[in-house]
């Protein structure tokens, strides 16, 4: 029977999104399975406020990071000195410097994982990266998109990469007639067709792409629209206002609905009738995953993390990047055919299910653990062996 694993998680952002909700909940399954886990983040931070707010200061301990580098390095110093760590868990790159040296100054030799849930497009090939990466036993990638890139940019190999995609509750995301019943009736719906989009606002999501196709579809379709979901939040506040006035520009305005920051995603994936995902160029995707699970037919770029997901004409359909005649024509297609947008949905969910469910990301996290420290106890004892 595999032992409980002693597991530190770093991460000294003080943000809230994406990467921090996943902390949270990886954290949380980890917990369920019977593992000590150690947060170390920054007390200033929305992770710290999350983990103190689910967990009331039990069952975790939480050691607490500040902006200042000698102050990190010398609390993670003796935190690496208190407990025996089997798992080192970092979740920035740029949290690898105080990590690293505390690990020499301390004199352990836990396996380190760097997991930043995202691409890099910066070569990190110089003397000082080649020797933090030579500390760090595994790199995930969340997709071969990601992965590639690791190649390119990053000073380790093929074998230290571990492609392991992210998951989604797949009994949380499912279509629910109720659900369907009280979005449309909160936003005045009716039977009209809806297509939506789960998406921050900045460059590059796709928005603009997905107006220009919308309006196409207005010539043709009069019962459409169109619900924008999600909030503006630091930094985006004027790229969400200039989208707003190209949407009325171009005429669509009175058919597009902006929702706003919504915690109930879930139910409003289930009063759509399409899912667009015009992302330029997404690490993974997992708002396409949980539109998919929630028997959405989705249409999505052919490009980067989404190519791991869709199979073009099984699950979805494609649309190359920028191109919003040819997404029109995609969503056109699924409004008049309604048995391939079934099937299409239908398939989408068999796939989330099968590929990309939390208890399978959880699984996969768990193998990859128990095998580098498995690895590490066998160098350890080689070493030991060689010894005169």
């Amino acid at each position: 029977m595999a032992r409980n694993l002693e597991l530190l998680y770093v991460m000294s952002a003080i943000s809230w999104g994406g990467l921090e909700m996943h902390i949270l909940e990886i954290v949380n399954g980890l917990i369920k399975r019977g593992h000590n886990i150690t947060v170390a983040c920054s007390s200033k931070g929305k992770l710290f406020q999350g983990l103190t707010k689910t967990f009331n200061g039990e069952t975790i301990k939480i050691v607490n990071l500040s902006d200042d580098f000698l102050k990190n390095l010398k609390t993670l110093s003796k935190t690496l000195k208190q407990r025996n760590f089997d798992i080192i868990h970092v979740f920035r790159s740029g949290d690898l410097k105080f990590v690293v040296l505390a690990l020499i100054l301390s004199g352990i030799n836990s396996v380190v994982i760097l997991d930043p849930q995202i691409g890099v497009g910066v070569r990190k090939k110089d003397l000082l990266h080649k020797m933090l990466y030579s500390k760090i036993d595994a790199v995930i990638a969340i997709s071969r998109d990601v992965m590639n890139g690791f190649l390119r940019n990053l000073p380790v190999d093929v074998e230290r990469i571990k492609l392991i995609h992210p998951g989604i509750d797949v009994e949380r995301f499912k279509f629910r007639e109720e659900s369907r019943r009280k979005i449309r009736e909160e936003f005045g719906l009716g039977d009209e067709i809806v297509i939506g989009i789960v998406s921050r606002f900045s460059p590059g999501k796709g928005h603009e792409e997905l107006f220009k196709a919308f309006k196409i579809l207005m010539g043709e379709f009069n019962n459409i629209k169109l619900l924008i979901v999600g909030g503006s939040t630091v930094g985006e506040v004027d790229y969400f206002r200039n989208l707003q006035k190209f949407a009325d520009e171009l005429g669509i305005g009175d058919r597009a609905i902006w929702t706003g920051f919504r915690k109930d995603v879930e139910d409003i994936l289930s009063a759509l009738d399409i899912f667009v995902a015009p992302s330029h160029a997404e690490a993974f995707g997992l708002s396409l995953v949980e539109a998919m699970a929630t028997e959405v037919p989705v249409v999505a770029t052919r490009s980067a993390g989404f190519l791991d997901i869709v199979s073009d004409g099984v699950n979805g359909l494609f649309f190359e990047k920028g191109n919003y005649e040819e997404l029109a024509e995609k969503i056109k297609l699924l409004i008049k055919d309604r048995d391939l947008a079934k099937q299409l949905g239908k398939k989408a969910r068999e796939t989330v299910c099968e590929k990309f469910s939390f208890e399978r990301y959880l699984n996969e996290i768990e193998a990859l653990y128990f095998g580098l420290v498995n690895l590490k106890q066998m160098e350890v004892r080689n070493v030991q062996y060689s010894e005169p």
